[in-house]
């Protein structure tokens, strides 16, 4: 009888020590796929009041602390313009962010719940289409489609959640401030449009899934 007691407890430490061995490892890829909420803020958010999109993401674990990743992603906004008898307004905003990602993940007992914080910088690409019409005279009519460029910067706070062996459930808050944006652009030979702002804040909320390459 005590040896069954003994070849059962040593299959448990051997069980366990395997589980210990997989919960604690200390690299890998992972790539993962999330869908999200933004909630633009500042000049930005007087124009587009909220957001939805997706991004896609690589990360390399260096250690069980450190990672490093690149995600890209697009993100569609509900406008908000402010229109008359006299001028009818159209007006379509997106973004599209591709940043490297610099991420410290706290450790943890069996790494099943990991906590982290890091930084996000890179490039932000706005797209915007502007319609807009005048029935007064002399008014122009526009119609232009805007592509703008600029560097941006951000925190990021979140969790990663163990759902089994190789997936993890990535829940993300993050925040974009992305500066220099163009304000103005050329209606004609003489005469100039304003998007409205010259920089952007976002606050977003992602969830997505990532898988581990070991």
């Amino acid at each position: 009888m005590k040896k069954r007691y003994y070849l059962l407890l040593a299959g448990l430490l051997i069980c366990g020590g395997i589980r210990a061995q997989y919960r604690n490892s200390d690299s890998g890829f992972l790539l993962g796929i999330n869908a999200g909420y933004t909630y633009p803020l500042g000049d930005f958010g007087k124009i587009n009041k909220n957001g939805l999109g997706g991004n896609l993401s690589a990360k390399y674990l260096i250690n069980r602390v450190i990672g490093l990743g690149l995600e890209a992603g697009y993100h569609t906004f509900k406008t908000d313009i402010a229109s008359n008898d006299n001028i009818s307004q159209g007006y379509k905003c997106s973004l599209i962010p591709f940043v490297i990602e610099t991420t410290f993940y706290i450790p943890t007992w069996d790494r099943t719940l990991l906590p982290y914080c890091g930084l996000h910088f890179g490039g932000y690409m706005t797209h915007i289409a502007i319609n807009q019409k005048s029935s007064l005279y002399g008014d122009a009519s526009v119609s232009e489609k805007l592509n703008l460029f600029s560097p941006g910067i951000g925190p990021d706070i979140g969790m990663l959640i163990e759902l089994s062996e190789y997936v993890k459930l990535d829940l993300k808050v993050k925040g974009d401030y992305v500066l220099n944006i163009k304000e103005e652009y050329k209606i004609d030979d003489y005469t100039r449009g304003n998007i409205g702002f010259n920089k952007i804040m976002n606050l977003g909320l992602s969830i997505g899934l990532l898988y581990t390459f070991q």
